[in-house]
């Protein structure tokens, strides 16, 4: 029995040092047993005790979801509701029946008085989740794919997942299980009828053109054949119905035009067969179309979606508003997943870069503070560009990204950026807004070597370079960026082009600080910009959606004198000569004596951190090797943070809070690339507008009738849409359910994020 006096983090500590990948879900509530805000358990599980601390940091009371695909095991959810779907009954049954001891599988009372019982994958093989497949109500299989709530776990209620047995070591999934699992359970629903109605005006037309959407017209005769058959039988043979199936086989390329489909049902009045024979060959050939497995091209699918439409939840709603389930008559409540805010959370660091975020939001009409703390990075950073060299030999050039939606505060920062600068007198190393091509950036460092962009509307700028039409000069904009980030305080040549010679620059610092909305970015961006390295050269910083409007504290067209005093200190810390010289692109600034000032840790730790970090960083590739393009500069992104914040500090060395607030920082940006990739990044128009949908619904409550789904994607076909909710709900990213209103009709059908 575990012990429930241990905390949720421990016990997280302690699977994942047995090798179990673990992520923190909700501990009560609506969305009790559902995985926290922004975490894509799929992806985000782990083993890793760094991020299990940080997750638990944040979110103390946390349940823990176990990853059971990465964990290698399966699990029977043996659920108990009542009287008439006692799964653990029926699954203790199951195991007399089969003479297997339950005692010799760990077993997990749930605090719902259910039970998980554990066992291991077989070797090379990966059983999925199932709901039925087993006989007997209550029983259902988590597999490859899908988590549970891990034992040991407390709930928010104090409940507790109380195991008995050894976790560690769970016996192999026997044989007669593992047949009850894979063998499919003979259907125990009716068959639709398709006795000949009287009138077409008797069967739903869009109904039977959806489900004969869902075969393929390319398929064996057999079943073209038996789908017309069932067209005709369920509309009495009327021309409507005719066309209906005319359109279907038209989308084909066996099977064309009315004038196959008239002849041959022209052939079958010929023979003398009657609508009522046509119903019964169709029964016979298996044509009832909600039965019809769905083929393509020679192979078949194990998923339905006309099984998942009549597997939808279907629930009927009360005069009083109440929602009940149509079979049990048990209200229920409807959980609504709505699209959690990301917003990077982070305090103010100590210093000017702090002064700066807070004057920043203190002359804002709609204060975005982390948007403000990443231009203060990049404004100090400038400052002490070309000058402070972090212990790593990192320098403090930063590409910032501020993501906001339209007119929601992200123009301020941009703004501050080049008034601060300005009243600083360094009005020298403000850079241009705008780039068009490479030779155009080529010609801004070699003016201005150390120097800060500040770009809005970026995301229109990066699609102009990753336009597949765009010219050479314009797609060569994006190998610069990459080449000068990585610059430091060493000697980068530039490319030689026909007409331009190629040129060295020395410490190339070149900031910036870029605007734009989420969808206008990640929509620009090949996913070459992905495994080029472009993306994750920036810092991605989120703003609230919609920050809530105050009256100004302050003037924003008045730079406190502290803040530029400070930021002169900073520009002069090596010397009014070794500043003079900042402005010359071929000066060695690292190799002039006095010119650049390297940065030490300091002795309180700060050194360890950052080691055990970017060890940290190292084994997350390692274990999420598809997320590898995305965090792989996150330990050099967290000591550039970390140097700019020490040298806004006047400090001669970098404190274990400095790398710390880094660390933090960059750690958040990978975790929202990763996130917005997966949100926005397509590499298909089908895989574009499924993440639309999502979006969508997510954004507008969680909850959408379909009907509103389809004005909203109104540049998609209707069938189109429909497959693409098919295949939404197949994958569970979307759960399709039917209410039925009080006054009658057919049931409104509405989709929610799960």
């Amino acid at each position: 029995m575990s012990d429930t006096t241990v905390s949720n983090r421990e016990t997280a500590l302690s699977l994942a040092a047995a090798g179990f990948s673990v992520f923190p879900c909700h501990s009560g509530g609506e969305k009790a047993k559902s995985p926290m805000p922004f975490i894509k358990w799929r992806e985000a599980s782990t083993t890793s005790e760094r991020q299990i601390l940080q997750w638990w940091q944040k979110w103390p009371d946390a349940a823990i979801g176990l990853d059971l695909a990465k964990s290698g095991l399966i699990v029977i959810d043996a659920d108990r509701h009542d009287e008439s779907a006692d799964g653990v009954e029926a699954f203790g049954q199951l195991m007399s029946d089969h003479g297997f001891d339950p005692d010799s599988a760990p077993l997990v009372a749930t605090p719902s008085q259910g039970n998980h019982h554990y066992f291991r994958q077989r070797p090379g093989e990966a059983l999925g989740n199932s709901e039925g497949a087993i006989r007997g109500k209550g029983i259902n299989v988590r597999g490859h794919g899908g988590y549970v709530i891990a034992p040991g776990t407390v709930m928010a209620d104090g409940r507790v997942y109380e195991l008995w047995g050894d976790i560690t070591d769970p016996p192999v999934i026997p044989d007669w299980l593992h047949g009850l699992i894979t063998t499919p359970l003979e259907p125990v629903r009716e068959r639709v009828s398709l006795s000949p109605t009287p009138s077409h005006e008797q069967a739903d037309l869009d109904e039977i053109a959806e489900l004969l959407g869902y075969i393929n017209p390319d398929s064996g005769y057999q079943d073209w054949l038996a789908a017309l058959m069932a067209v005709h039988a369920a509309t009495g043979g009327s021309s409507t119905g005719l066309a209906v199936a005319d359109d279907w086989s038209a989308r084909g390329s066996k099977y064309k035009g009315t004038k196959e489909l008239a002849a041959k049902w022209r052939s079958f009045k010929g023979q003398g067969v009657n609508l009522a024979t046509l119903a019964a060959l169709a029964r016979e050939n298996g044509a009832d179309l909600s039965a019809i497995a769905i083929k393509h091209r020679g192979h078949e699918h194990d998923y339905d979606p006309v099984e998942a439409a009549e597997a939808a939840r279907r629930l009927i709603e009360h005069h009083d508003g109440t929602l009940a389930d149509a079979e049990t008559g048990e209200v229920v409540q409807i959980e609504q997943n709505v699209q959690p805010e990301r917003v990077t959370n982070i305090d103010y660091p100590p210093g000017l870069v702090g002064d700066v975020a807070r004057w920043i939001v203190a002359t804002a009409r709609k204060p975005q503070p982390a948007l403000a703390i990443g231009a203060a990075l990049t404004i100090v950073g400038t400052a002490a560009g070309r000058q402070f060299m972090g212990p790593t030999e990192a320098g403090t050039a930063l590409y910032v990204l501020a993501l906001a939606p339209t007119g929601q505060g992200k123009d301020l920062p941009l703004k501050q950026a080049r008034r601060i600068l300005n009243a600083s007198s360094l009005p020298h190393h403000l850079g241009a807004d705008e780039f068009m091509s490479f030779s155009a950036v080529v010609n801004v460092l070699k003016r201005r070597p150390l120097c800060l962009c500040p770009m809005d509307e970026f995301g229109d700028f990066m699609r102009r370079i990753y336009d597949k039409r765009a010219s050479s000069h314009a797609r060569a904009i994006s190998k610069i960026f990459r080449t000068m980030w990585g610059g430091n305080f060493d000697e980068v040549s530039t490319a030689e082009w026909a007409e331009k010679e190629s040129i060295s620059i020395w410490a190339p610092h070149l900031s910036i600080f870029g605007a734009s909305t989420h969808e206008q970015f990640y929509t620009a961006l090949e996913s070459g910009a992905v495994s080029d390295g472009t993306l994750n050269r920036f810092l991605l910083i989120e703003g609230a959606k919609r920050p809530k409007p105050v009256k100004p504290k302050a003037d924003q067209f008045i730079v406190p004198r502290q803040i530029i005093d400070d930021m002169r200190i900073i520009y002069f810390r090596s010397g009014e000569m070794a500043a003079s010289n900042r402005i010359f692109p071929d000066t060695d600034i690292a190799g002039t004596p006095g010119a650049a000032f390297r940065m030490k840790w300091c002795a309180d730790g700060s050194e360890e951190f950052f080691a055990t970090f970017s060890r940290d960083i190292e084994n997350k590739m390692f274990a999420e090797p598809e997320n590898v393009d995305f965090i792989v500069r996150t330990a050099e992104m967290a000591v550039r943070i970390a140097t700019i914040v020490a040298a806004g500090r006047h400090n001669d060395s970098i404190r274990l809070d400095d790398i710390q607030f880094g660390a933090n920082l960059a750690m958040q940006s990978a975790d929202l690339m990763i996130a917005g990739a997966a949100d926005y990044m397509a590499e298909t128009d089908h895989q574009a507008n499924a993440q639309r949908v999502v979006r969508i619904i997510r954004e507008r409550g969680g909850r959408m009738v379909y009907r509103d789904i389809a004005r909203a994607m109104k540049h998609m076909k209707a069938r189109d849409i429909k497959d693409m909710m098919a295949g939404l709900c197949e994958m569970e990213i979307l759960r399709r359910e039917e209410i039925q209103k009080p006054s009658g009709g057919h049931p409104v059908v509405w989709f929610s994020a799960t």
